[in-house]
């Protein structure tokens, strides 16, 4: 009975409040009415069915037989005592009736202190989203509306659609000039407009809502300012659609707010291709182009609470959407898994259960992505105690904490079974996943990698030449100390030419001094500048012997210049070609986490980009146990599309944005026929080590080295 709650049935019959009020409600889905139950101390709606609505007619009978009887002999409904006393458990829980004698009363207080968090619980909620109510709109709304009204009429609507048009046909005369003012978004000037403006839009957003639900006779009791992570957003609250039976007109509130965004665009957009340039113009572009876009983004969402998901509720006509589908797809996740052949929460068609548990499974991966990037940002953003202790909270409130309830639920219905249970199929999934979790499989680390000649060396000409001899041709094999090519400096032979006139002369002098005795006293002078002319003449031979180009070592010769041809002049320092080993070795780069697994000797295997290139095996020769503060192969940085997380710094050096370490590794393949340089991937031999011991093995060392101990 009701009134088990509440004491002695027949004494304490409970009484409806009279402040509560009852309107019609849309059609259900299988056409029966529905009514809409409104409580104004809460500001709470709720949907009442047609068995519901019957039994408030006649609560004031007094007993739920006398209700269940009168139903049944006055409608075609099929009314028992039970569902009588659940319509009335349901309005004593939600203290939709009077609280009547001391026991109603310590039920209220017991209910109200459970409602009431405690502080740390309160602030966990709040830092995450905080709403602060700043004004009533209401009246003032009510008084703006006829200078608003004709933005509702179809009028309006079709010289909307005339606008976009318009606005479309001008931008795409002007595209070139309004796709290129899209890099000006980018600038940190660009970055404080967009804010602005996007300030500007999102006020615009909220006026939508709330003149379009004041338009339909709903009251707006509050707008204010929400926090998101510490971002502000305004809000308004138009609960008051629920009232409203027409579901299109509901459906018009909530998306009022994108609507009133278009609008905007498209008269920015406007007006974009008419102004002058400017600081109006600019304001106009980035409304036109990525405020409303942004917001959009983010209201059109249904996984969250925001425009998307009422848009969602009410297309559906399903009122708490995300609960009820929660509550079907955790039924249908406990009878996939255990069979417990229990019935589910609501009957529904099946083509809409099978929605429901797709939309409950994909709000629950998108949370699972959401909370654990909130975690990430909240580590990065906030100083290392605190960051660590949020990242903590997030992924433990937001994400263990629903998983270990859910399991304890599974807890509590296997125990209050009386029959044991079958082993299924299906618990080869979580058996799977807990394999892969904790046995110790992986025995690979992968790295990116480069593959590369163990030794090259380039030619150029180290003095404006002009080309006397090639010997050589593209990819010739060429030993230690070969003749490749003979240049020609005539500017280098004529300074050698004076050089040695010059030495000449002070070589005669000297020898005359010894025949005059007032030349002798200019001997040490002499004797200085015969040793400059001497080295003088010797640093210009010696580059001359550099015009004769020679292979250093044995190897073979690619990327020869097409200038390089008999006669030809060469500007100083032009690379003319390369001389590369034949014999290819590995630069790899490591991450800390997986140093200690790596071992001099360790063998895998190398996985070049492309497929031109068999794989072939590899051995690492050595390990730096100091972090490469510069990267210097830059075909392995993110900015040339390598896999290592780079940034230039002021002398343009790449430095790598966490530790990685160098790896060196040698080829086991036979000599490669070309050994330039190309990407790949490494696959090398560890001992085997599960995912959960590399995942705490990581969260050791992150919180070591975030805690500076």
């Amino acid at each position: 009975m009701v009134a088990a709650d509440l004491g002695n049935a027949e004494k304490k019959w409970p009484t409806l409040r009279e402040d509560l009020s009852l309107y019609n409600g849309p059609r259900s889905p299988d056409g029966t009415p529905t009514w809409t139950l409104y409580d104004p101390a809460v500001h709470r709606y709720f949907r009442l069915g047609w068995l519901e609505f019957e039994c408030l007619q006649r609560w004031t009978l007094g007993d739920a037989d006398t209700i269940a009887q009168a139903i049944s002999h006055d409608t075609p409904i099929d009314v028992d005592v039970l569902d009588v006393e659940e319509v009335g458990k349901f309005l004593v829980n939600y203290q939709l009736t009077k609280p009547q004698g001391a026991e109603a009363s310590v039920l209220f207080a017991r209910k109200r202190k459970a409602a009431q968090p405690k502080f740390w619980t309160w602030l966990l909620h709040n830092y995450l989203f905080l709403r602060i109510p700043l004004i009533q709109p209401d009246r003032y709304l009510k008084k703006a509306l006829p200078w608003v009204r004709y933005l509702f009429h179809p009028y309006f609507i079709k010289f909307l659609f005339f606008a976009l048009f318009i606005a479309i046909y001008l931008v795409a005369e002007q595209w070139t000039t309004f796709s290129h003012s899209l890099l000006y978004v980018f600038t940190p000037e660009g970055v404080l407009a967009t804010a602005g403006m996007l300030s500007l839009s999102k006020v615009i957003h909220e006026l939508g809502h709330a003149f379009t639900a004041s338009h339909f006779g709903c009251r707006v009791p509050t707008m204010g300012i929400a926090f998101m992570l510490g971002f502000p957003m305004l809000w308004t609250d138009v609960t008051d659609a629920w009232r409203l039976p027409n579901r299109q007109q509901r459906l018009l509130i909530d998306g009022a707010g994108m609507l009133a965004e278009l609008t905007l665009a498209v008269f920015a957009t406007l007006l974009w291709t008419v102004l002058p340039d400017g600081a109006f113009r600019t304001g106009t572009y980035l409304l036109a182009s990525t405020a409303w876009l942004i917001t959009l983004t983010i209201n059109l969402n249904p996984f969250m609470r925001f425009d998307g998901y009422y848009l969602f509720s009410d297309w559906l006509d399903i009122a708490n959407l995300q609960d009820r589908a929660f509550a079907l797809a955790r039924w249908r996740l406990r009878e996939n898994i255990f069979a417990f052949n229990l019935p589910p929460p609501e009957l529904w068609h099946s083509k809409r259960r099978r929605l429901l548990i797709a939309y409950a499974y994909g709000t629950w991966l998108y949370r699972l992505i959401l909370f654990t990037g909130i975690a990430w940002a909240v580590y990065h953003f906030f100083f290392k105690a605190l960051g660590l202790a949020l990242f903590a909270v997030e992924i433990g409130w937001f994400i263990v904490r629903p998983m270990i309830k859910e399991i304890a639920a599974w807890r509590e219905i296997i125990i209050t079974r009386k029959s044991n249970l079958q082993p299924r199929l299906t618990w080869l999934i979580p058996l799977c996943a807990l394999a892969l979790l904790f046995i110790p499989w992986r025995s690979h680390v992968l790295m990116s990698g480069l593959l590369h000649a163990e030794a090259e060396f380039t030619l150029y000409s180290s003095e404006p030449a002009q080309v006397r001899r090639v010997l050589v041709h593209e990819g010739e094999t060429v030993q230690p100390g070969q003749i490749l090519v003979e240049l020609n400096s005539p500017d280098l032979d004529f300074n050698i030419a004076s050089a040695e006139r010059k030495l000449a002369e002070l070589t005669e002098q000297l020898a005359s001094q010894s025949l005059e005795r007032d030349l002798a006293w200019h001997n040490p002078m002499d004797i200085e500048a015969l040793q400059s002319a001497r080295a003088e003449l010797n640093g210009l031979k010696e580059a001359q012997q550099k015009l004769t180009l020679r292979a250093t070592f044995a190897g073979y010769l690619r990327d020869l210049s097409d200038i390089l041809q008999e006669g030809e002049w060469l500007a100083k320092d032009e690379a003319l070609g390369v001389v590369e080993t034949p014999k290819a070795s590995v630069v790899a780069y490591g991450e800390e986490a997986d140093l200690r697994l790596l071992q001099i000797g360790a063998k895998g295997r190398f996985y070049p980009e492309g497929g031109d290139v068999e794989t072939f095996p590899v051995k690492i020769m050595a390990i730096d146990q100091t972090g490469t503060r510069q990267l210097a192969r830059a075909e392995l940085a993110s900015t040339y599309g390598g896999e290592i997380a780079v940034r230039e710094d002021e002398q343009q050096h790449l430095i790598p944005e966490q530790a990685v370490y160098r790896v060196l590794l040698q080829t086991e393949a036979p000599t490669l026929k070309e050994t330039i340089s190309i990407r790949g991937r490494l696959a090398i031999e560890t001992p085997p080590e599960s995912i959960m011991g590399r995942i705490f093995r990581s969260t050791i060392a992150v919180l070591i080295r975030e805690s500076s101990w």
